[in-house]
């Protein structure tokens, strides 16, 4: 029998319970946290060696009783002798911060206080000291137990027989976890004082946050060659089988030249190419690939490629990145394997001796040290000799912040997104569908004239009208690329290849490429074609010589905005915590961060913005 299969019985509830107890009275007990002993008796729970239901009464009872007991015992201590005490830690402005909240927030702010990590047991010290009421605190108090108890014994509950199985597999595989898990936590601490220090050179070399992006006028033929270096260069290691993926020297240069937002979203588009076309599991990989180029992107402002070793370090951080998130990515796709064969010999290779997480992530590092070496030292290549041109004028200047923040800015804006929430639950229905639709496409433009706020669900028809005919026209773009790929999928079928030979299977081939790469192009033109919606109606929506002269504009800002849209989609059906409602809110919510993103973009390439520089800002404000 392992350690955790004895536990259970009244010996167990009662300890639990006595180290509940004292930690909730304000005695650190660091070795035996409320976290950890509650996912312990889930684990029991799930085990089968506790009974439920008296041991999340008893844990509710416990925690409630000893929370009260503290908050009158720090109440006898007072807010002087607390004063005295933090003054020499240098603790007492946060302190007054931390009253004050308490003070205004009532019952409300003791609820959410309790459940963030390291503030429960210090909010029943500052609810005593500060004089919170005791209806005010335990109003507060028990609802928040609730969810702490049942949210931490049901995970361990949840878990407890992976966890059981784990350990009955393999106790030294958990020895190593745990080593590792300390070894990463002693490392951020090391590295907190290099990362301030860091922050700071971002800061003077003209960062400006991670939400603002300026493409310059030489963007406007970098950033397409980009996606064209990627998809090369895989599409050659791909036919070659070559020991390298070869498809990150274009992400990493577009994050050099144009900075993290730009080199993620183009990392994103090149992966959803190249599955559309020649690496079916490519697209898994597209957060990869956003990282690396975000990562890549910062480096511009710390002047990495100015450096004798500056390379080295850029090599080192985008090899770190793709390796530590592929790997879980390679389980998910094909059972911890990279895809080539020489990182897979080395993974196969380590299983024995090491936990297969571990021999996982030494199989990527293998491939991706050599890789990303070779795409590095392409990327600086190219951009020094883009140093060297003559500087240019003009380009668009983007601050995102405004596109995410703007709607807890507007009035009304709970009931104004929960109407899009309702829309959205409904949207089988057709009309609520459409109706969320043309609301987008009503705050799109909206936005473009200069207003950056939730517009009004008012004139719903007219909101109807508009979104049958966006969704008629992306149905409509989308015809070409969907009959080519299924006359191609026809001429491959197992069944009709033999029959019209292997030259017609062959054409068949390149036809479900041509359709897929066509439904690719439909998203980079997702934009362009809403804004001339926006602009002109249905008919300026189908005139490719329109749509054409918005790409020629900025083809840079039409590339990242069509990864934007990827993104946001992927973030919006992630969900806040996975459950439905959590995804129907985020996806709403993400709808209107892209409806802003599009207002702007069709404010940038009207016909009146193109003579000169189109500087500004998401908010719709310069």
């Amino acid at each position: 029998m392992t350690g955790i299969e004895q536990l259970g019985g009244i010996a167990l509830i009662a300890v639990i319970c006595g180290l509940l107890f004292i930690e909730e009275l304000g005695v650190p007990i660091p070795f035996a946290p409320g976290d950890v002993v509650l996912l312990i008796g889930g684990i029991a729970v799930a085990a089968g060696r506790v009974d439920p239901v008296w041991f999340v009464s008893l844990t509710f009872l416990v925690i409630v009783a000893g929370a009260m007991l503290g908050r009158e015992l720090t109440a006898l201590l007072g807010w002087e002798r607390l004063m005295k005490l933090a003054r020499p830690l240098r603790a007492e402005k946060a302190l007054e911060r931390v009253a004050e909240l308490l003070r205004r927030g009532g019952w409300r702010t003791v609820f959410t206080a309790r459940l963030i990590p390291g503030l429960r047991v210090h909010t029943t010290q500052m609810a005593g000291v500060t004089g919170v009421a005791r209806s005010s605190y335990f109003a507060g108090l028990v609802p928040s137990a609730v969810v702490y108890v049942l949210g931490f014994v049901g995970l361990g509950a949840a878990f407890g027989r992976p966890v059981i199985a784990l350990v009955e597999a393999g106790t030294h595989q958990v020895v190593l976890g745990v080593v590792a898990v300390v070894l990463l936590v002693v490392l951020a601490l090391v590295l907190r004082a290099w990362l301030r220090r860091t922050l700071a050179s971002l800061e003077s070399g003209g960062w400006t946050g991670p939400f603002r992006m300026r493409l310059d006028a030489l963007d406007l033929a970098v950033l397409p060659i980009c996606i064209g270096i990627n998809i090369t260069g895989h599409a050659i290691a791909v036919g070659l089988k070559l020991p390298f993926f070869l498809d990150s020297a274009g992400t990493i240069l577009a994050g050099i030249v144009a900075g993290p937002w730009a080199g993620g979203t183009l990392g994103v588009l090149s992966n959803l190419l190249s599955s559309n076309t020649f690496d079916p599991i490519a697209a898994s990989y597209a957060i990869v690939s956003f990282a690396v180029g975000f990562g890549a992107g910062l480096s511009r402002y710390l002047r990495w490629q100015r450096r004798a070793g500056g390379w080295i370090l850029l090599w080192a951080v985008v090899t770190a990145i793709s390796a530590l998130l592929s790997t879980p990515i390679n389980f998910l796709v094909s059972g911890g394997q990279s895809g080539v064969p020489f990182g897979d010999a080395v993974y196969a290779s380590m299983t024995s001796h090491l936990p297969r997480v571990l021999a996982a992530f030494l199989g990527e590092l293998a491939v991706d040290l050599p890789d990303k070496l070779i795409a590095v030292l392409i990327a600086l290549w190219i951009a020094q000799a883009l140093a060297r041109q003559p500087a240019v004028s003009g380009g668009v200047d983007l601050d995102l912040r405004e596109a995410f923040t703007y709607a807890f800015h507007s009035p009304r804006w709970k009931r104004r997104m929960l109407a899009g929430v309702l829309c959205l639950a409904f949207a089988w229905l057709v009309i609520p569908g459409l109706l969320l639709l043309g609301y987008l496409l009503d705050l799109s433009r909206s936005v473009r004239d200069g207003h950056g706020a939730m517009p009004a669900w008012d004139r719903r028809w007219r909101k109807i009208k508009d979104g049958f005919a966006i969704a008629v026209l992306f149905v409509i773009w989308s015809i070409p690329g969907i009959v080519v790929s299924l006359v191609g999928g026809i001429l491959t079928d197992p069944d009709v290849a033999p029959a019209v030979g292997p030259a017609w299977s062959r054409l068949g081939d390149v036809l479900s490429g041509a359709g897929n790469v066509w439904q690719f192009l439909v998203l980079v033109i997702q934009m362009p074609v809403w804004a001339q919606y926006a602009r002109g109606g249905f008919g300026a929506a189908l005139s490719l010589r329109a749509i054409s002269r918005r790409l020629r504009f900025n083809p840079s800002l039409t590339v990242v905005v069509a990864g934007l849209t990827v993104i946001l989609l992927f973030v919006g059906v992630v969900g806040l915590v996975g459950l439905a409602v959590g995804i129907l809110v985020s996806l709403v919510y993400t709808s209107l961060v892209w409806a802003h993103i599009a207002g702007t973009y069709a404010r940038f390439t009207d016909p009146m913005t193109w003579g000169g520089e189109a500087t500004g800002t998401l908010a719709g404000s310069t």
